[in-house]
């Protein structure tokens, strides 16, 4: 007779061959299959069908048989009040060719001694504190690895922060995009392989890490930095700088920023980094590139601009910028490729006025007369060298030679 093996919630043929091992009929079996439909509330099948599959499965070997499932067997023995150790010793010897894991029988054989059922405890049945300590162990690349496990765990993880402070996106070096997360280099490429692959497929592996990290409402970062340089752009380069910026700017939030790096020779780019970054958690902005004068305006007028603290800015070009859109920091360090006297001595004025300003330190990569600005600003020696007060001002001149450039700070008392 041809017929379908039976659904059961337990491997029948693992079970009747158990019971073989252990000299026992079909009835005896039946009778331990039985209690275990029972324990689970599950209906079992007619005698007379059991019977059947026991004379067929009977008839199997044990290195025929494909993985076992040994839990019903494990269940039986509960049942049939083995011990843990007499119950592992069967199964080893009456599944030879399979090797049985002492770790996955004793979690089973306790389960069942409980009273509980097979259902294995899954992630989504841990507590969301018990999650979030598991999450807060991994680092960034166990946290992504566990995210591709399943969309079950995955939609359990994305509820969670990830375990990352640091994001770093770096296009800078031959159009290769790297991904940078607290310092370990997620995604990073070898030029000769990069060359042979599809932009498309590269875009997607650079996206599939930013990603699920940048759309989690709970991520909180000291430090994002966005590296572009249009030196080494080709065509991918532009694209994934391109899809980068997109992904930001279709966030339906800002994103919780400390501090912030960005080094983008389009000032389209940088003031679409900027956009994406949350107002006032933003403290200190560090712009290498991307800052034209002529932009100053439309850039002073974003709130990441006017709530941030701290500047660090390179400027490309002669002379001093508006100061009216630079007195709410607190501190700024700029470099320039030339200042004047008369920008030297509008920045000591600025300062002094400034109730936010406490202190400028200016890189200046072209010299100047240090004494033409003493006499000019009536410098008055102090007992640390190189540092001067001004008269009938709170402020202190600070003369400062850096890698062979002038540069020199102001800041007040």
């Amino acid at each position: 007779m041809d017929r379908p093996p039976p659904e059961s919630p337990i491997d029948l043929r693992a079970l009747i061959l158990y019971d073989n091992y252990q000299w026992r009929g079909a009835k005896k079996s039946y009778e331990s299959y039985e209690k275990m439909c029972e324990i689970m509330g599950k209906g079992a099948i007619a005698f007379k069908d059991y019977k059947y599959w026991f004379k067929q499965y009977s008839k199997e070997k044990d290195r025929d048989l494909p993985i076992p499932d040994i839990r019903g067997c494990i269940l039986t023995d509960v049942i049939n009040r083995k011990s843990a150790e007499k119950s592992i010793d069967d199964l080893s010897e009456a599944f030879k060719n399979h090797e049985i894991d002492k770790e996955d029988h004793d979690y089973w054989f306790k389960r069942f001694e409980n009273g509980q059922s097979f259902t294995r405890v899954t992630f989504s049945d841990f507590p969301e504190d018990v999650i979030s300590e598991i999450i807060d162990r991994c680092d960034i690349q166990s946290y992504l690895n566990l995210r591709n496990v399943s969309y079950r765990l995955r939609a359990i993880i994305d509820q969670q922060a990830p375990p990352c402070t640091h994001i770093e996106f770096d296009n800078t070096v031959f159009g290769c995009p790297d991904v940078i997360v607290d310092g370990a280099l997620i995604v990073e490429w070898e030029c000769d392989v990069l060359s042979r692959l599809p932009l498309e497929v590269i875009k997607t592996r650079v996206l599939g890490v930013l990603e699920p990290l940048l759309r989690n409402p709970k991520l909180r970062l000291k430090n994002f930095t966005f590296y572009t340089n249009s030196r080494f752009w080709f065509e991918g380069a532009f694209l994934y700088t391109d899809a980068v910026i997109k992904l930001l700017n279709s966030l339906y939030r800002k994103i919780h920023v400390e501090n912030c790096t960005i080094f983008a020779e389009e000032p389209k780019d940088l003031m679409n980094v900027l956009r994406c970054l949350k107002p006032g958690t933003l403290e200190l902005m560090s712009i290498s590139q991307g800052f034209e004068q002529n932009y100053i305006n439309e850039i002073s007028e974003m709130d990441q601009w006017k709530q941030a603290k701290h500047l660090e800015l390179r400027v490309f070009g002669d002379g001093l910028p508006p100061m009216e859109h630079f007195l709410h920091f607190s501190t700024i360090e700029a470099y320039f490729d030339s200042i004047s006297l008369t920008d030297i001595v509008n920045l000591c004025d600025s300062v002094s006025k400034s109730i936010n300003l406490e202190r400028i330190q200016i890189v200046n990569q072209t010299r100047y007369d240090t004494e033409e600005v003493k006499r000019v600003l009536n410098l008055q020696p102090t007992a640390s060298p190189e540092v001067y007060s001004i008269p009938n001002s709170n402020l202190f001149f600070h003369v400062l030679n850096r890698f062979g450039s002038e540069s020199f700070k102001i800041y007040k008392n």
